[in-house]
């Protein structure tokens, strides 16, 4: 996967686009949990639509995530390497005092992939956000012991949840074409023309439409990662000490996102050919806004 994908730009390897942690700003204590919680999303997502994989292969092994985070027992003497990466998470949370809640919830998005249907509104693919995209920055936060309870909503998961939900709406902008010829549309329904369906192919809609699907998906998730960039000040006003590098992670990931969908405001119709990517210039702006948000927290805009 090329580097100057979203979800690869500030991790490195392939890409998992709603995780874009576990980099060498993280405090070391954090990184075995987030490390181990990589692994498993990274797993749970090619497990759900990557390759040719039967439907009730992928299910097999999204089974066999479930059953090691949930730590049960099976009929084999060996486990399985979905297993394994199932029970490195639950006991690296355990050992945190967490719960698996939260990563369940990346493995029902999971399972909601494998027969993928388009959601019919706005409001039902943010639900699907929450599940996909905002367990991660849940349990980022409980890793750092910024809060200490991933499952319960306040102020600070309001503002992770929209970082979170953000990126994948701004990566559903960025790969609109690429997603759309494997016949993955995450464009809800309240938004096609009467009368098209998806068989018909995305040859069939207009460049109108293509400008405009592709316009009102990277507004959607550029708005969402604005409102969450709250959160680099929450931190800074939470911790002390090498732990608080995370509001300068956070305000990376922010300006990374806010970056893609620039460009994908920019050319709408041409994230239909190609999906826009990071440059090393890019990069380098993206480091300079996130220390300028970093010092003042309080400034933000797309």
């Amino acid at each position: 996967m090329d580097p100057g994908h979203l979800g690869t730009a500030f991790h490195g390897g392939r890409h998992y686009e709603n995780f874009p942690v576990a980099s060498w700003l993280l405090p070391a204590e954090m990184r075995g949990t987030l490390l181990a919680l990589y692994q498993f999303a990274r797993t749970g997502d090619d497990l759900a639509d990557e390759g040719d994989l039967a439907p009730e292969v992928r299910q097999a092994g999204l089974n066999a995530l479930r059953t090691g985070l949930h730590g049960q027992a099976t009929r084999s003497l060996q486990p399985t390497e979905h297993q394994k990466i199932g029970s490195a998470l639950r006991a690296e949370l355990l050992a945190r005092q967490l719960n698996t809640i939260e990563a369940e919830k990346l493995l029902d998005a999971f399972e909601m992939d494998v027969l993928h249907q388009p959601y019919s509104t706005i409001s039902d693919l943010m639900i699907y956000c929450r599940h996909s995209a905002d367990p991660v920055g849940r349990i980022m936060l409980a890793a750092a012991k910024i809060i200490d309870n991933p499952n319960a909503d306040c102020p600070i998961t309001a503002a992770s949840d929209a970082i979170c939900s953000g990126l994948q709406l701004v990566n559903f902008a960025q790969d609109m074409g690429q997603d759309f010829s494997r016949r993955r549309i995450y464009v809800p329904r309240q938004w096609w023309p009467a009368g098209w369906l998806p068989e018909a192919g995305a040859e069939m809609l207009s460049d109108q439409i293509k400008h405009q699907w592709a316009t009102q998906m990277a507004q959607l998730g550029q708005d969402q990662l604005v409102r969450g960039a709250v959160l680099v000040n929450q931190i800074r006003d939470a911790i002390r000490g090498p732990r608080r590098r995370l509001s300068f992670e956070v305000a990376m990931v922010i300006e990374g996102g806010l970056t893609i969908s620039r460009k994908v405001l920019s050319d709408p119709l041409a994230v239909w050919r190609r999906s826009p990517m990071l440059s090393r210039a890019d990069l380098a702006v993206i480091l300079l806004r996130a220390m300028l948000t970093f010092a003042h927290p309080h400034r933000h805009r797309a």
